[in-house]
């Protein structure tokens, strides 16, 4: 479950910066997440309020934003979003093949080359008073 690492992960981050910046409290996250970075939004929810208990997160709201995903045909040369996919996708064959069909010439022949991203877009802190 790589939902767990990325909220410890995010949980580090923003609150190194809240430090840095004297912040009592995290209010609110606004993270963004990609559709191909195979992770699944409730889960990653849930597990940012284990990993946000006992520090400045803790109680944050996080709000999460979704990245289209989008790939490169090497056919054609389309850029752009992909469609949806009809078939389940398994997250460790999303590295290995080319499985995304180009909806401009239908090949398979394409690469990922966006909604792979997870980054901290905004934090609202609370700040002490002096």
């Amino acid at each position: 479950m790589h939902e767990f690492s990325t909220a410890v992960g995010v949980v580090e981050t923003i609150t190194d910066v809240a430090k840095e910046h004297k912040a009592t409290r995290i209010k609110k996250v606004e993270l963004v997440v990609g559709e191909f970075s195979m992770l699944n939004n409730e889960q990653l929810k849930f597990a940012f309020e284990i990993a946000a208990e006992g520090t400045l997160a803790e109680k944050a709201e996080l709000i999460i934003e979704s990245q289209k995903g989008e790939i490169d045909c090497k056919n054609c040369g389309f850029k752009g979003p992909v469609e949806t996919q009809k078939k389940d996708v398994d997250h460790f064959v999303v590295d290995l093949v080319n499985i995304f069909e180009c909806p401009k010439c239908k090949s398979n022949n394409t690469k990922i080359s966006g909604g792979r991203d997870v980054y901290v877009k905004n934090i609202e802190v609370e700040l002490g008073t002096k």
